[in-house]
Formats: structure tokens, C-alpha cells, sequence
């Protein structure tokens, strides 16, 4: 390992261990609706009283914790400083990226897992009925009676082809703009090397890009075009990956000085706060300027990732050494978090359903461990074996494709 590789190595684990902590924050999120009075908070924050267990669970900074749809977008933006790394690299260096084979590989590790959270979560409605009704709750009557026929399995295992709602595996909503990224790398990648033009990129060229597209979700939100709420994120995060190197000589300075120091921890508490600032803003906003603070999700979003991504080493580094087991946790809830976010909401729903609205903690005290333990058998045995085998498939198909290409 070279030294120059080594903080690369590093930071990039520590966006493992926040995707980790992501995935874990979406289950609380959806348990946490499995109680009556979150989810009729949740639902609306008219009439609920100060400091009760909606309050404290949706209009104060503890939301932070149960920021579920939020974290997805921590999870776009991690997407998008990831997946734009190789090409991008490629690009720079001179040789041409392999497209064809990235397709394959990029196809088959999103379907082949994402068509068997499908069948998984059909045999726990087949199990468990859902049909606790209104007395569950407004959260647990909208899960009532999916919609098992041919067509709609299709549907939602098709991803890219689902314009409303998933109602057998809901959180699939995110795979489609996953997906759509995915499809549109390289747009993605061309827009992070524009964004890194000059070579020496100054800190407010990064900004004024980041400032646009943020921006731009922001009309999203407001004018609910969904491209435009869903693909900035990703597009921010492909901005970290292309000016990472300015952005990291960047966060060293920071410790160099009290008043930098000062700036980084208040950026860290920035970020969860724009996270739930339409939370905390919804009693004092409607029309559009509730839509206004809906977007700061996203802004959020992007400052979680860079200050994971781009705290100084120093600093981090002595704080980890401190706490080898946590790091090893979030290290294995990072290596299982898509394998999570694709089971739980089932079987979240089959035992919160089993337990009733009154028992609502007998459900979480069974579907947490098991979601967690049917994530590790998900990651073992589909999730790792899809990428291999997309990995086989694209070097295949890269080979026939070079083949053909060098025939006269």
C-alpha cells in the first residue's frame, strides 16, 4: 500500500460504516411507524402535543434518528461518489473505460438481488396477511392487501418500470433512480470532469456547483418533477469524487487552526440539521416554502457525506482507534446495508401485524434481530454471488464486444 492510498482507503471505509448506519436508520424509521401515535405524527403535526412521543419522534432534532426517507438520500449521494470513481479515473488516465463490461456487472447486482427481495417479501405476505387495518394505525393500514398478481411482481422486480409506489416491497422506490444512475453513468461522470476544470479547482468553483444543484432539486420539490428531487443527489456526489483531492487538501487545513476546527464540527452539525430541518419547520410552513425545506433533505444529504468523506484524518483517526469493536459493527452493517434495506420492510410489517398496535415492541424485539440476520443470509448467499457472477458476465461480454470489434 502506498502512502498516498492509504487516507483514500481509509475515508472510502468510513462510507461504509455510514451507509451502515444509513441502512440501520431506515429500519428504525419504518418500526418506529409501526407505533400509532409516530405514524398519525408523522402522518400530520396538527395536534400534537409538545414533548408526547410524536413530537420527540417527528418535529424535534431526535428525527434525525429516524430520518428514514432522508438517509436514502445519503444513500444516492454515496452512489454517486462511488460509482463515478473508476470512470472518472479512466478518463483522466487515458484508457478507455469499459463500458460494456460495467453494464453487465452494474444490471446484474441491482436485479438478481432486488427480484429475490421481491419473492422474499411475497412468502411473508402469504405468511402474514396484512390486514391489521385502521386500528394498526394510518402507517400499517397503507400496507394493507398488496397487489400479488403476475403483473405487478413484474413490475416492482423490474424496477426501472415502476411510476407509483412499490406495494409488496416498498422501499424499492429508491432502485429506480439507483437504477436510473446507474444507466446515465456516463453523463454523471462527463459533469464531474467538467466540474474539475481548471486542474487547480478553487473551493468556490466546488461550492457554486454545489449551490446549483442543490438549486435544482429545489424546483424539483417544489414543481414535483422527481427527476429533479432524485438525480442532483447523485450528481452531488459525483462532485466529491471529482474534486476530492482539492476537497481533502482542504479538510487538512481545517485542523491547522481554532477558528477551522470550529468551522468542521459546525459543518458536521449542519448536515443532520438541514437532514430534518422541514421536520422541525413543518408547523410554520405550507405551499411552496414547505416544499422549499422538503429540498434542504438534499443539501443535508451531500454535507453528511462530505464531512464523513473528508474529515481530517488526524482527528478521525484517534477517535476510531478508541472503539476497534464499533468500527468492526459498522464496518459489517456497511457490507450488508443494500442486503438490509431490500428485507426489512416486510418483515418489519409481518410481526409489527402479529404483535397488534398495543404490542408494537414485541414486533420491533423480533423483526430488528431478524431483519439483521436475514441481511447477512441475503449478502451471503444472493448479493455476493450476484456480483461475482455480474462480474464473470462482464468481462464475457467485454471479451465478444473486443472480438467483434477487431474482426476485418
Amino acid at each position: 500500500m502506498t502512502e498516498a492510498a492509504a487516507p483514500v482507503r481509509g475515508r472510502l471505509s468510513r462510507l461504509d460504516a455510514l451507509r451502515g448506519m444509513a441502512a440501520l436508520v431506515v429500519l428504525a424509521h419504518h418500526v418506529s411507524m409501526t407505533v400509532p401515535e409516530i405514524a398519525a405524527a408523522y402522518d400530520s403535526s396538527i395536534g400534537v402535543t409538545l414533548f408526547s412521543v410524536g413530537w420527540w419522534a417527528t418535529l424535534s432534532p431526535l428525527k434525525a434518528l429516524l430520518a428514514g426517507p432522508e438517509f436514502v438520500l445519503v444513500f444516492f449521494v454515496l452512489s454517486g461518489f462511488v460509482l463515478v470513481r473508476s470512470p472518472l479515473a479512466a478518463r483522466e488516465a487515458g484508457p478507455r473505460y469499459d463500458w460494456s463490461a460495467y453494464y453487465v456487472r452494474r444490471v446484474i447486482r441491482l436485479a438478481v438481488p432486488v427480484v429475490v427481495s421481491v419473492g422474499l417479501a411475497v412468502v411473508w405476505i402469504v405468511l402474514v396477511p396484512r390486514t391489521v387495518g385502521a386500528a394498526g394505525g394510518l402507517w400499517l393500514a397503507r400496507q394493507d392487501t398488496p397487489d400479488l398478481g403476475l403483473g405487478n411482481l413484474l413490475r416492482e422486480a423490474s424496477i426501472i418500470g415502476v411510476t407509483r409506489r412499490p406495494d409488496i416491497n416498498p422501499p424499492l422506490w429508491s432502485l429506480v433512480w439507483e437504477l436510473w444512475f446507474s444507466l446515465l453513468l456516463p453523463v454523471f461522470v462527463a459533469v464531474a470532469a467538467f466540474t474539475r476544470k481548471p486542474v487547480s479547482v478553487p473551493i468556490r468553483r466546488i461550492l457554486l456547483w454545489v449551490v446549483i444543484l442543490c438549486a435544482l432539486a429545489g424546483i424539483g420539490y417544489v414543481t414535483t418533477t422527481q427527476s429533479l428531487m432524485y438525480l442532483p443527489p447523485f450528481a452531488l456526489g459525483a462532485l466529491l469524487a471529482a474534486n476530492y483531492d482539492e476537497l481533502q487538501r482542504c479538510s487538512d487545513r481545517l485542523v491547522e487552526s481554532a477558528s477551522g476546527r470550529v468551522l468542521g464540527w459546525t459543518l458536521a452539525a449542519l448536515g443532520p440539521f438541514l437532514l430534518v430541518a422541514y421536520w422541525m419547520l413543518r408547523p410554520l410552513t405550507s405551499g411552496a416554502w414547505s416544499d422549499v425545506t422538503l429540498s434542504l433533505r438534499v443539501a443535508g444529504a451531500f454535507v453528511i457525506v462530505a464531512t464523513v468523506a473528508f474529515w481530517p484524518a488526524s482527528t478521525s483517526e484517534r477517535g476510531l482507534a478508541l472503539a476497534p469493536r464499533t468500527r468492526r459493527t459498522l464496518g459489517w452493517l456497511g457490507s450488508v446495508s443494500f442486503s438490509l434495506y431490500l428485507v426489512h420492510f416486510p418483515i418489519v410489517v409481518a410481526f409489527a401485524v402479529l404483535a397488534g398496535p398495543a404490542h408494537w415492541w414485541l414486533g420491533a424485539l423480533v423483526s430488528v434481530p431478524l431483519s439483521l440476520v436475514v441481511a447477512q443470509l441475503m449478502m451471503r448467499f444472493v448479493e455476493r454471488p450476484a456480483q461475482v457472477y455480474g462480474t464473470r458476465a462482464g468481462a464475457s461480454v467485454s471479451q465478444r464486444m473486443s472480438g467483434l470489434a477487431s474482426r476485418p
